[in-house]
């Protein structure tokens, strides 16, 4: 009788693979429990080398002794005619199939079930509530809005993979932010390999809870591949699962797990990264390899804390950038060193004021510190260099100064999409309204759904009074955004000066749906831009309104589309004079070119390096 044949009649192989599987499934069960109970890593490690020990003795004792009625007895002393090993196999067998089944639920369990409830949509910052009428903006300061991704330029010969949010498996959902934030790091690491494109955070965290297949994912996105994945996070110890799809075959490329203590996820985010690169054949590069050499900071505490802070930053309302503040400044408090932080700190108190949730004279210098900072840390970030742009673009007039600053930032990372808007918004201030829709546009090929980017191309089509290219690009952006006011708000302007009345309620009445304001006064103030009887009275209400904000993005703009020109060049004073910061924004806009010979006008705009 051969070896194996003799192995398989004494159901040494059954017991194998039987062991196998229940060791398996009570490691799950284990290592389960030891996440709730927040145990040291170390214990699992017993239970493993336990149960791998285990596996030769259960090989060992079904070799040399058998099952019988009358107990466990040495298959030596057996008579074969006697032996019950057929029946003992068909038992192992049925053991081999529940536990087969029972691994496959596991299986499925952790790979779909989060267990968290459905975010709650963030609403859109809404406006003051100034006349209840949407101004160009809505006072929606999304509209020079940081986006946080770093995409990478398209070309049809590299490899693309788009990084997919993680889903939070941890038993808190609070612990969402550390998931995005481990998504968005990988993502970051990602974006800096030669020949790999990696759309932006923005397009790829659409998809978050869209239930849509990867294939659809991939089509939306021009991706060749998708990475997804999962973090369990409890105490001190994490679980990373991630995944890499094929998006043409629908097949998965590679799939790892990874159960670190908190202190090694740099390592799991590069392991990740390396493996990534080597399925898709990438050339690792200089800057690819320097995103994998260098850590952020060796603070695993103040680590945790910039991924809350960024959470929190990436909700961009009025509440959240308040929130974001303070974990963020226990991060460059935890480690002085941490360059990213600082960036981050950056960009928190640059928008702060836009969103009206506290002041330039209070915030900006705070903002410029922070860069700052970051920058005397690392002199080549791009991020801070943008940051930094943007308050001396927005706030202290710096003309030249914002130029260079988004020239070398593109230079440094020329996928990096806020870099794009922003210096795009810069140009058309500068009244380079088409080198504007270029820089404009080619932030869109990098993150082709951020909503925003698609919509301040329409907001700086319709400053420059291109009015229909204007409708024609919100036929583009409203898919991606339906509930962003600022669009029906500001097609409310367009359709106006169109002469499109009727249109221009319907998109009133829609504006203060989605706010939950009461729109009679923006159908008032249409009413009087087609009946002119109607606007020496529509003039009084919008200065009588103490919530409507003077300035160049709300009260002036109506007041000059009303005929007052006076009144409105007051109301950009007293905008000015308080700390408008859209106030450059008055420069290209041409609804106030009737205001351009005004010394009045003329002086705010040498205050803002912006005459002649």
């Amino acid at each position: 009788m051969g070896f194996i044949t003799e192995l398989k009649r004494r159901n040494v192989v059954r017991m194998g693979v039987a062991y196998l599987l229940v060791a398996w499934l009570l490691l799950q069960g284990v290592d389960f429990t030891l996440e709730v109970i927040d145990a040291p890593g170390w214990i699992l490690q017993v239970f493993v080398l336990a149960a791998a020990v285990g596996l030769p003795i259960t090989l060992i004792f079904s070799w040399l002794f058998e099952l019988t009625p009358e107990g466990v007895k040495r298959e030596s002393q057996i008579d074969r005619t006697q032996s019950i090993t057929p029946q003992t196999g068909h038992k192992l067998d049925r053991l081999i199939i529940l536990a087969l089944g029972l691994a496959v639920v596991v299986l499925l369990a952790e790979r779909f079930v989060s267990g968290d409830p459905e975010p709650e949509p963030t609403p859109a910052p809404a406006p003051s509530a100034a006349l209840a009428t949407p101004s160009p903006l809505d006072n929606d300061p999304t509209v020079s809005d940081r986006e946080p991704e770093t995409p990478a330029s398209s070309s049809g010969h590299e490899r693309s993979v788009a990084v997919l949010p993680f889903v939070n498996m941890s038993s808190d959902p609070d612990q969402e932010y550390f998931s995005d934030g481990i998504s968005e790091e990988l993502l970051n690491v990602l974006v800096r390999f030669e020949g790999l494109r990696v759309p932006s955070r923005t397009s790829s965290f659409t998809f978050k809870d869209s239930g849509k297949k990867v294939a659809e994912i991939g089509r939306e996105l021009n991706v060749d591949h998708v990475l997804e994945g999962s973090v369990r996070k409890s105490g001190n110890r994490v679980r990373v699962t991630a995944q890499l799809i094929d998006v043409n075959t629908d097949t998965h490329l590679w799939s790892d797990t990874y159960t670190r203590e908190l202190d090694d996820i740099f390592e799991v985010q590069d392991e990740i990264a390396r493996a990534i690169v080597g399925a898709l054949e990438v050339t690792l590069g200089g800057s690819g390899q320097k995103a994998l050499d260098s850590t952020p900071t060796e603070n695993v505490e103040a680590y945790n804390k910039f991924l809350l802070g960024r959470h929190l930053w990436n909700d961009r309302s009025p509440k959240s950038l308040l929130a974001a503040v303070a974990p963020l400044r226990e991060a460059v408090e935890m480690d002085p060193t941490f360059e990213r932080a600082w960036a981050a700190l950056a960009d928190t108190f640059a928008l702060i004021p836009e969103y009206n949730a506290g002041s330039i004279a209070e915030y900006v210098p705070l903002g410029r510190d922070a860069a700052e900072r970051a920058l005397q840390l690392d002199p080549d970030s791009a991020r801070a260099l943008t940051a930094r742009a943007y308050i001396k673009a927005m706030y202290e007039y710096d003309i030249e100064g914002a130029l260079a600053d988004y020239r070398r930032a593109l230079e440094l990372e020329p996928t990096y999409a806020t870099a794009h808007q922003w210096y795009g918004e810069l140009l058309a201030v500068l009244l380079r309204t088409d080198e504007a829709i270029e820089a404009l546009d080619q932030a869109a090929r990098v993150d082709p759904l951020s909503a925003i980017i698609a919509h301040v191309k329409a907001w700086i089509l319709l400053g420059a009074g291109r009015y229909d290219e204007a409708r024609a690009q919100y036929a583009i952006a409203r898919p991606m955004a339906p509930e962003m006011a600022s669009m029906p708000g500001n097609l409310v302007l367009i359709e106006t000066k169109l002469g499109n009345f009727e249109a221009a309620r319907g998109y009133a009445r829609e504006w203060g749906q989605l706010l939950n304001l009461d729109a009679e006064p923006s159908l008032r103030f249409i009413d009087a831009m087609e009946n002119p009887a109607l606007r020496p009275q529509t003039v009084q209400a919008i200065l009588a309104r103490e919530d409507m904000q003077d300035g160049a993005q709300d009260r002036a703009v109506f007041l000059m589309m009303l005929g007052d020109e006076a009144a409105a060049l007051d109301s950009l004073e007293r905008g000015f004079n308080a700390g408008d910061p859209y106030a450059t924004h008055m420069n290209r806009m041409v609804i106030y070119d009737p205001l351009r010979d005004e010394p009045r006008f003329q002086a705010m705009l040498k205050k803002m390096n912006l005459w002649p």
